[in-house]
């Protein structure tokens, strides 16, 4: 495997080489700033965009479409798509996949037929799996790229079947803002703003929320949120002020001392303990 960043990137990695068994051509995630472009390309397979952060607009196969944060961009092979035109700075995951590949060992997974582009569910997680497993030195790699792999293309799959029911009681309120901070944890979400979103008042889904799972929105968030900055010390050259904002923390200051609080630990003593 080669792993390495493209010029022009703010921060990322590209990394492909792989050998052939697990699916995978081509995967990383990038930190890309306003003046930097993707030319028009194509692809002998299945090529997996997920938008994080910032708005991007693309065009695939003569069709425009308006990448957001939060949603699944795919593209079918031999289709040419190029990033239409300067976008601001933006941040996504993407991956090439061999769909055949990963059918093989998995037959009965939904593929799609066309250009892909909606919500993206959880597909995040799996993404996030994925980089951890290109930018780590874990024991039984080979195994462990395989199985993200599987996991990115079965969230994917998830992501075009209808909408799972859940298997937990849960109010429906709290299981929305539970997804709003789940999946959109870098917004700077307030009590009002996401009580406007469930249709209740701020301090009765405060007391829903809390006695459903144990704590207040905001100190979930700010577990999600400090969740995604470990990943992303471990895996990402990202700058720990640039992390901070992109994680919809006010200042590096603010996510030093929420990180310290909930891990015991600094950001920059978990960055340093990378190389060691």
């Amino acid at each position: 495997m080669s792993l390495y960043r493209p010029s022009g990137l703010r921060a990322g990695f590209h990394a492909d080489g792989f050998a052939p068994g697990s699916g995978l051509l081509h995967a990383g995630e990038q930190w890309v700033p306003e003046q930097f472009l993707i030319e028009s390309h194509e692809h002998p397979v299945w090529e997996i965009y997920l938008q994080q952060h910032g708005t991007t607009h693309w065009v695939a196969g003569g069709e425009s479409y308006a990448l957001r944060p939060g949603h699944l961009f795919a593209v079918p092979p031999q289709v040419t798509h190029h990033l239409a035109g300067r976008s601001g700075n933006h941040h996504f995951y993407f991956a090439a996949v061999d769909l055949d590949v990963v059918a093989e060992r998995h037959p009965g997974l939904e593929r799609p037929r066309a250009v892909v582009h909606r919500e993206a569910g959880d597909v995040a997680y799996a993404f996030a799996q994925l980089v951890r497993e290109l930018t780590t030195r874990y024991e039984y790699a080979e195994t462990g790229l395989t199985l993200a792999v599987d996991h990115l293309v079965l969230a994917v799959s998830r992501s075009l079947a209808p909408t799972a029911g859940p298997q937990l009681a849960m109010h429906p309120a709290v299981r929305t803002v539970k997804r709003l901070l789940d999946q959109e944890f870098h917004e700077r979400w307030t009590l009002k703003e996401l009580a406007d979103r469930a249709g209740l008042a701020p301090a009765y889904l405060a007391e829903l929320f809390t006695g459903e799972l144990g704590q207040p929105p905001h100190r979930y968030l700010n577990e999600r949120r400090v969740d995604r900055a470990r990943q992303l010390l471990e895996s990402s050259d990202i700058t720990i002020t640039a992390l901070a904002l992109s994680l919809g923390f006010s200042s590096s200051q603010h996510f030093a001392r929420v990180f310290r609080q909930l891990t015991g630990a600094t950001p920059t003593s978990v960055r340093s303990s990378r190389s060691r």
